[in-house]
């Protein structure tokens, strides 16, 4: 099995230079994305809850007091199979224009963070470890089909006390299958609500 020393290595092969609490990110979505599409971990060391986000205490070790990594001696992407490797550029490709500090922020608002953190303030320091099987399940429902991600969308604004009429359950489809952009139905809600103000 790959290590999380290898998979920083990837990441780093893949992107090129980047500051240690944006390659903590990466890896860390790399662990998640690949529990997602494979059902098993990725990498077997330990993700924890720190305040900028999820850290891989066994990556911080080798990085800390570095701002930028140029490079992971301590790892070897070669040892990724087709599939983990797939999963390191996919994650690449699609989180890799993104800031640290965005990438951050991202993390902060996602369940598995969250949980692990449970009533600490974000600014308290904490090394809980972050939840496989939560992580598992987390991801998953990113990459639901069209029904199961209204359903789910359905039921957590249901636990939130707000509940999507019809109408709002047939918007949802639209942003699921991509016929209307989130930032677009968002913007249109807005547009909606100020007008039934003036």
């Amino acid at each position: 099995m790959a290590t999380a020393h290898d998979v920083a290595a990837a990441v780093l092969d893949e992107l090129g230079p980047m500051t240690a609490m944006k390659l903590e990110k990466l890896v860390y979505y790399c662990q998640g994305w690949h529990l997602a599409r494979e059902g098993h971990p990725l990498f077997q060391e330990p993700i924890e809850a720190w305040r900028e986000g999820p850290v891989v205490p066994l990556l911080y070790r080798h990085h800390r007091r570095q701002r930028v990594v140029s490079d992971w001696p301590h790892g070897e992407h070669s040892r990724l199979t087709p599939t983990q490797a797939d999963t390191v550029r996919w994650v690449a490709e699609s989180y890799g224009r993104f800031s640290a500090t965005e990438l951050s922020t991202m993390t902060h608002n996602e369940l598995p963070w969250r949980v692990a953190r449970g009533a600490l303030p974000e600014s308290a320091s904490s090394t809980e470890k972050l939840d496989i099987d939560l992580m598992r399940t987390y991801f998953a429902r990113q990459v639901a089909n069209v029904e199961t991600a209204v359903v789910l969308a359905s039921a957590n604004a249901a636990l939130e006390g707000v509940e999507f009429d019809e109408d709002w359950q047939d918007k949802l489809r639209d942003v699921a299958s991509g016929v209307t952009d989130a930032d677009e139905l968002i913007a249109q809600e807005i547009s909606r609500i100020r007008g039934d103000r003036d």
